[in-house]
């Protein structure tokens, strides 16, 4: 059965390590010493925030990048995914899926949004020859490990049998871990399982609650319209 709402895209965003934080306030001439002169990969790492977004510097996403593989090589895990994501979205720098993919895989071990983005590239076949196993596994792997995107992926796997046994049960479970972060597409999706009464007792009252969170969690359907 198709799920009534797609399957999220790979989520992008550039990753920034608290630590960061204590670069904010240097001058570029004081931060560009640290990460130069001092090999500091923190200051590596915010160097690179401030070329990819031209913050007291001039944008360059390419110098960004020259920056955070220095920091990522020192093993700022923030740094490896934000080349990905540059890669990924192929806005300020020419897209290409094996670099992403690459970046991602380098990371993989140490970060749940990483081994998510992994299962995307796999289960589109961006990068990678397509290969629905290798998602379902990336997806477990990110899912155990708490990231929100990764349970929805893995529900919807369940929901739809794809690649796996068709289980409601199991979509249930990785929906509900998905929709206690606030994931509103996993809400929605349980809200489908309770009105339709799949692996578990129809339940309209906690089907229209759970549809009412995901609409105030911005899903955009007509019944989010309805007052």
């Amino acid at each position: 059965m198709k799920k009534l709402v797609a399957l999220l895209l790979l989520f992008i965003c550039f990753s920034s390590p608290s630590y960061a934080q204590n670069f904010r306030d240097l001058s570029f001439d004081d931060l560009y010493k640290k990460a130069a002169e001092e090999n500091n990969p923190e200051a590596q790492f915010y160097l690179g925030v401030r070329c990819l977004y031209g913050i007291s510097v001039t944008k360059d996403a390419q110098k960004a990048i020259e920056w955070y593989k220095k920091a990522a090589a020192q093993g700022i895990v923030e740094a490896a995914l934000n080349i990905g994501n540059l890669y990924y979205k192929g806005e300020e720098v020419e897209q290409n899926y094996s670099k992403a993919f690459e970046w991602y895989l380098k990371v993989a071990d140490k970060n749940a949004e990483a081994q998510y983005n992994l299962g995307v590239l796999y289960e589109k076949g961006q990068g990678v020859e397509e290969d629905l196993t290798k998602a379902q596994k990336w997806y477990q792997k990110g899912a155990e490990n708490g990231n929100s995107d990764a349970q929805y992926a893995l529900g919807d796997m369940y929901f739809d049998g794809k690649n796996v046994e068709q289980d409601y049960n199991l979509a249930k479970i990785w929906f509900e871990k998905a929709a206690e972060q606030n994931d509103p597409y996993a809400q929605w999706n349980l809200g489908v399982i309770y009105s339709n009464g799949y692996g578990v007792t129809k339940d309209d009252q906690k089907a229209k609650e759970l549809f009412q969170k995901a609409c105030e969690n911005g899903i955009e359907h007509d019944l989010c319209k309805q007052k």
